[in-house]
């Protein structure tokens, strides 16, 4: 019986283990206790001990309490998972393997009064609402699909879906849809991660790192469901594409509030369905809820990728109210960061120094750059289109950036920069390649047509072709006011492109001033635009920057590199024994 309730313990626990904590929590899951009381009475009555009438009563009690019925005579393996209370009937005849995962209003019955029911395999998932009739067989590692009727055997590896089933090999679904079941084999001791992250539209540079990783994590290292909370109103959301074309292991929730209790239930079920014991926050919301959801989701362990931590002062808000606002905000993410497992990873040392500064300490931080995969950002792959869509001649310059049209990203300064370049180089054009989050592209067109801008300061909105994109400038500029290893960046120097920007950030990490490019301090304008105006007067300097920004990524910034890197320290964080090297 022991081991048995160990084993349930083990399901119940993300980390997979069995503790007085995972104990405490089944005592308060009404599933827990129903299992709790089965176990018991059917070592009872294996021993051939009398139990009546405390069995009675006691069944009983928990039929009434959590709608669920499971006989002592029933013979269930160790690793049984029960999601989601009431409506559960077993026969007395049931036979369920080991990890199996049944959820709410399932009947497993005989016909009608007459025969035993079914037989059940190992790792077997049954939905809400289901109804298994008969003395069948369902094979090891099959999903029975909510609300399906089987009356019929179903071969291992297979799902049975709908009334009456049809059957179909289990590869048919996608990964929605197997849902606690027992990891392969190769999978069985490996980490078990979630990547959380919020983002609007089509995501900006984390949101690249986040899915490209997954798509490169070893399965045989790491398991990864990549997990995104995204807005009801939000009608241009890409990232469920994109995460469908890398083949990766995705689901998407709402998150309608500051703190959306709905979407926190929805996490913690995603957790225990799919055994997550590692939680990977990439910005303060997800942080926060990982912090919230440590305390009901016993041995969960929080990690935390800080991407960019601002330094703006008062004068860089409107009102005082804004600027309150970003302070508590920032406040809170030290405080979480505090009550995170570490180390903290910083995408760069400058990162890692504003961190410092607001009180982490320095051995808890360390620095995963982040890196560009060099086999599919490459020139020899990608057309100019830009140049042909807007017309641009043949002795014409295009400089551009691509950007999320922020407030960081500060375009005024490279409207400003863009009429002193033509002032001196009639034939340049300049192009902002991204989108906002509401109308902020609406209003930026505006803005250059107010500046009289309008035939040199050119929008394309969000664009998904950025090889075409990049390979279609003469000089990369950006003017942001902060960065913490802006992903644009490693793809205009991956693809050759001689750049400009601000030294802010992991810039100057990044592009070394001189060698692949020239870097100006934040609001310079006159030495931004000199910088844009000596490169474009000099194709040899072009080409020689050029050349040294792709030999700058691929001696340093490998993205293959940093995803083994990344595995090391999903190790460590779900218990390993080797801490990882920090930079």
């Amino acid at each position: 019986m022991f081991d048995n309730l160990r084993a349930d313990l083990q399901r119940l626990s993300p980390a997979g283990k069995a503790s007085v904590r995972t104990f405490i929590a089944g005592i308060l899951s009404q599933g827990f206790q129903a299992i709790l009381v089965y176990r018991f009475f059917h070592w009872i009555r294996r021993k051939g001990i009398p139990s009546q009438p405390l069995r009675f009563l006691c069944e009983r009690f928990i039929e009434i309490t959590t709608g669920i019925s499971i006989p002592a005579a029933c013979r269930i393996g160790p690793g049984f998972r029960i999601f989601h209370f009431g409506g559960i009937i077993f026969h007395p005849t049931v036979e369920i393997g080991e990890n199996c995962t049944i959820y709410q209003g399932v009947t497993i019955g005989d016909r009608g009064g007459s025969g035993n029911a079914a037989k059940i395999g190992d790792g077997v998932l049954i939905g809400a609402g289901a109804k298994v009739i008969g003395e069948i067989t369902i094979g090891d590692h099959s999903i029975i699909g909510a609300n399906a009727v089987v009356t019929k055997n179903v071969p291992p590896d297979s799902v049975a879906v709908g009334s009456p089933c049809q059957v179909r090999p289990r590869a048919d679904l996608p990964i929605a849809d197997r849902r606690g079941t027992s990891p392969k084999e190769s999978e069985k001791n490996v980490p078990r991660v979630m990547d959380l992250r919020g983002t609007y539209k089509g995501g900006g540079g984390p949101d690249k790192t986040v899915l490209n990783s997954a798509a490169q994590h070893d399965r045989s290292r790491v398991y990864i469901l990549v997990t995104y909370l995204r807005q009801p109103q939000d009608k241009e959301f890409q990232i469920d594409r994109l995460a469908k074309e890398l083949g990766i292991d995705y689901v998407d929730l709402f998150d309608s509030k500051g703190i959306d209790i709905s979407c926190l239930r929805r996490l913690r079920d995603l957790i225990r369905e799919y055994r997550i014991y590692v939680f990977h926050a990439h910005d303060d919301k997800t942080l926060l809820y990982g912090c919230l959801l440590r305390l009901v989701t016993p041995g969960l362990r929080v990690m935390y990728t800080c991407h960019s931590h601002a330094a703006y002062r008062r004068d860089d808000f409107a009102a005082f109210a804004g600027y309150l606002k970003f302070r508590l905000r920032q406040k809170v993410q030290i405080f979480l960061m505090r009550r995170c497992l570490k180390p903290i990873l910083a995408v760069s040392h400058d990162t890692k120094r504003r961190l410092v500064a607001k009180g982490i300490a320095g051995h808890h931080v360390a620095v995963l750059h982040n890196g560009i995969d060099l086999a599919v950002w490459r020139r020899d792959t990608a057309q100019p289109v830009l140049r042909e869509e807007f017309g641009i001649p043949r002795d014409g310059f295009l400089v551009g950036t691509v950007a999320r049209i922020t407030y960081d990203k500060d375009l005024p300064t490279f409207y400003w920069v863009a009429e002193e370049v033509a002032r001196q180089i009639p034939n340049v054009t300049f192009v902002i390649v991204g989108d906002g989050y509401g109308d902020e592209l609406a209003k930026a067109r505006e803005e250059v047509l107010r500046r009289g801008l309008e035939r040199k300061v050119l929008f394309t909105g969000h664009r998904n072709d950025l090889l075409d994109v990049y390979v279609s400038f003469d000089v990369f500029l950006m003017t942001s006011l902060t960065e913490g290893m802006p992903n644009t960046l490693l793809e205009a120097m991956a693809l050759g492109v001689p750049s400009v920007s601000t030294a802010v950030g992991g810039v100057p990490e990044l592009l070394g001033h001189g060698s692949g490019g020239f870097l100006a301090p934040v609001g310079d304008i006159d030495g931004l635009a000199g910088h844009v105006v000596r490169l474009l007067h000099d194709p040899e300097l072009r080409e020689k920057c050029g050349a040294a920004c792709r030999d700058r990524i691929e001696r340093d910034f490998s993205f293959a590199r940093r995803v083994r890197r990344m595995e090391d320290y999903y190790d460590w964080f779900a218990g390993g024994i080797t801490v990882p090297a920090m930079e």
